[in-house]
This record gives structure tokens, sequence and C-alpha cells, in this order.
């Protein structure tokens, strides 16, 4: 017995050099990060859906030196700051603009001008190739509650799908501040996610998920070399089992999107027949396969059991640096497509992103997420068009009177329309990359 006891403190000390080498180099990495790591604030004014407006703040980190791009999270950047500021550790805020932002992932690129690159900044070192191996220490990097440049480590502890993306999910605290910031493995020191989101501390612990790097890295490439990195339409709704999350079977079938694909209902698409044994485990690794893909390509698919292949098309979403919006009395509208578009909104109506409180919008009993049907009887699809009937209308201090769609059971029916009158105030386009004025 006393041998036993005796080997084994042998094997706990022989081994305790080892795991204090892993600790120094999960702390070197953590140093390393202090020059890569930024700050990152914003103020939204005019806010498109998923954003609010007020003050944001949260991290990022820097990819190339010499373009001045810095990733971070789309909720961290907004969708349409009115400014946009980063600071890299010791440094003062600077002014920062966005670049890109994406659909589908939560990620957005920012840039500023090179000569504000501090020569000590690093940029980090990005896990492109592989994905994380689940049980392997990480550690996010950031500013969680003000605490600025501050890490937590744990372990990568899976990959999941939810919310309609791929992410990595990791028990390394993720903290308000931590948002956009690099979640990096502590045994190689490369970022391998961009930490996004933690499930309600009230109910969950140890619950953090981070875009997927190989996922950002196809993104940045794009953009590096010149193509469109926006996601596929793509024109098909699919039936999910609980039971079994890994096919992609054809529920619907959309025919009045830019790019049509010849499913039947029922069909389960199976892979590129480019790369056949890198089988679809969800819609979000087809839509990684078809970034940068734009023309027909050729994919598998099974039907009535049996294996074919078709030749479908890929056409990128527009670019979300391109959305032009207009401002009236606190609400802004703007199109937004959706895939479902031909059974919810066939007539291509836009859409109330946001309605500030205490607005004349507000007051009015005007809601986010509702169809704009017409102002004053006139069609509102051109947004330019509309901006500046308001703005005349704004001029000639007339109220105008909005007619609204809203998906509520009413009776005998799932729609519920409104009437809004109200004065017209503070009217302009609004957009990332937006003329003045109304166009």
């Amino acid at each position: 017995m006393f041998k036993i006891i005796l080997c084994s403190l042998l094997l706990l000390v022989s081994s305790a050099p080892a795991n204090s080498e892993k600790v120094k180099e999960g702390e070197n990495h953590f140093a390393k990060a202090n020059a890569y790591t930024v700050k990152v604030k914003n103020r939204v004014k005019y806010p498109f859906i998923k954003d609010k407006k007020g003050s944001f703040s949260g991290a990022g980190f820097l990819i190339d030196k010499k373009l001045g791009w810095i990733v971070t999270n789309a909720h961290v950047s907004s969708r349409n700051p009115e400014s946009l500021e980063i600071a890299f550790k010791g440094g003062k805020f600077i002014e920062a603009k966005l670049h890109y932002i994406d659909p589908l992932l939560d990620l957005a690129v920012i840039k500023i001008a090179t000569e504000n690159v501090p020569n000590k900044a690093q940029v980090a070192k990005l896990d492109c190739e592989n994905k994380p191996t689940i049980g392997s220490p990480a550690g996010a990097f950031g500013h969680p509650y003000s605490l600025s440049f501050s890490g937590t480590r744990g372990i990568i502890s899976g990959e999941k799908y939810k919310w309609g993306r791929v992410w990595v999910q990791t028990d390394a605290p993720i903290n308000r501040g931590n948002s956009g910031g690099p979640l990096i493995s502590l045994n190689s020191g490369k970022v391998v996610g961009i930490s996004s989101a933690t499930l309600s501390k009230k109910r969950s612990e140890g619950l953090g998920f981070a875009v997927p790097m190989i996922h950002a890295c196809k993104v940045i490439k794009l953009l590096k070399n010149g193509g469109d990195p926006s996601p596929s339409y793509i024109p098909v709704g699919f039936a999910y089992d609980d039971d079994n999350e890994s096919e992609l079977v054809a529920a619907v079938i959309y025919k009045k999107l830019p790019s049509l694909w010849p499913l039947q209902v029922g069909d389960r698409l199976v892979a590129l027949a480019s790369n056949p044994k890198q089988e679809f485990e969800n819609q979000a690794t087809l839509i990684h396969a078809l970034r940068g893909v734009k023309g027909k390509v050729d994919v598998i698919i099974e039907r009535s059991e049996k294996k074919m292949t078709l030749s479908i098309t890929s056409e990128p979403r527009s670019n979300l640096m391109k959305r032009v919006g207009v401002h009236v009395s606190g609400v802004v509208i703007a199109s937004d497509t959706y895939r479902d578009d031909e059974e919810m909104n066939p007539n291509g109506l836009p859409m109330i992103h946001d309605v500030a409180s205490a607005s004349i919008g507000s007051a009015a009993g005007i809601n986010a997420y509702d169809l704009v049907i017409s102002v004053d009887g006139n069609p509102t699809e051109d947004i330019p068009k509309l901006c500046r009937y308001l703005k005349n209308a704004e001029s000639a201090k007339k109220k105008v009177k909005l007619i609204t769609k809203a998906n509520k059971w009413s009776y005998r029916s799932r729609s519920m329309y409104s009437s809004h009158q109200i004065k017209v105030k503070d009217v302009k386009l609004v957009g990332p990359q937006v003329p003045k004025g109304c166009g």
C-alpha cells in the first residue's frame, strides 16, 4: 500500500512541471492578446433591425495592420453606427468606419486609418483551417464589465447549431464587454472564434458561444480578394427533425427569389458535387459552402432514396452596407428581403425597423416589424421617393397617414391593419453609405 501511495505522489510531482508549463503558456497567450485586442464603442441613432438606439461597447481584434482591419461582432459595431471608435491598450479612442456587416454571422469588419495603428500593435494569429478540439483549453479576452483587457479561461465544450448558425461553445466566461473579442486556443495561441453571446446567467452557467473562425476567415479572405462574401439566397425552406438535425429536407420551394433551385418537396440536399464526402450538416454549412460562389453549382441530392446531381444557382444577397432606410418622426423604415416574402410579403412592402421610445411614431402606436402599406395612399416601395414625399410634407408642416400591416390574428384573418396619423419631423435617408438629404 505504501508503495502505491509513493508512486502516486511521484507521478503527481513529475507531472507538476508540465502542468506549470501549460499554465505559463496560457498566460503568455493572454499577454500577447493585449497587443491585438481593442476596445470598441459606438453610438446608434437610427437603428436597423437587430440593433438598438443608444451607446454600446465591446471588444475587437486586429487582423490586418496594412489595411487597418479589425474584426468584431455585428452587434458590437451595430449595423448603422452614428459614430464608431476603437482604442488599443494604452491608447486613446480613434475614429473607425464600418467596412462589412454579415447578414448571417454575428460578424463585422471595421477599419481605421493605417497611420493610427500603433507600432507595437500585433496582428492576431487566426486558426482558419481547424475546428477547435472539444475539451481543449480556451480563453476569452476582452473587457468584461469594464475590466479592460482581461482574460477568462475554460474549455471548448462543443460545436452547436443554434439560432440558424454554427457556434463554438465554451465554458470560458463571456460577459458583457467580451463580445467581439478573441476566443483563444490556449494550446496554440491562435484565435478560434469571436466571442459573441452567453445564455442567461439566471438559467445557466458556462454556456458561451463564439463565431467559428473557420467561417469568419472565409468572409475575410473574400473581402481581401475583392469578392462578395454575402451569403447566397436559399430559395428553399427546410423541415427539421429534433431527433435528426443533420439532414436538409426540402419542405417548400420558393419561386420568386433571385435564384431558383430545381428541387422538389421531400428532396434531401446532401453535398456539393465537388466535395461529396463533406455532407451538409445544417443550413449554416450549406451557406458557408456557397459563400463567394456566383452562378451554377452542382449539388448532390437524394430523391425517393436515390442520389442524383442537380445544378443550382448561387446568387449572393444584397450587401447590408448598401441598405437604405428613411427616418421620420422616430420611425426607421427600410426594405428587407426574406426567403418567404412570396407568402408573407408578396408586394415587397418596406418594414418598420425601429420605433424610438417617446417619439411621435411611438405615441401614434406604430410598432416595429410591421409592414408599411401606404403613406397618404401613396406606395412605399421606393425608399428615396418616399423620403422626398415625407420631406415635402415636413416643409409644408402637414401630417401624414400611414397604413400598416401586422401579422396578428383578427376576424378570420392572420393580418391586422392599422392607421396612424403623425406629424412629420426629422426626415432623412439613413444607412451606412447613404447620400445626404433624400437622394
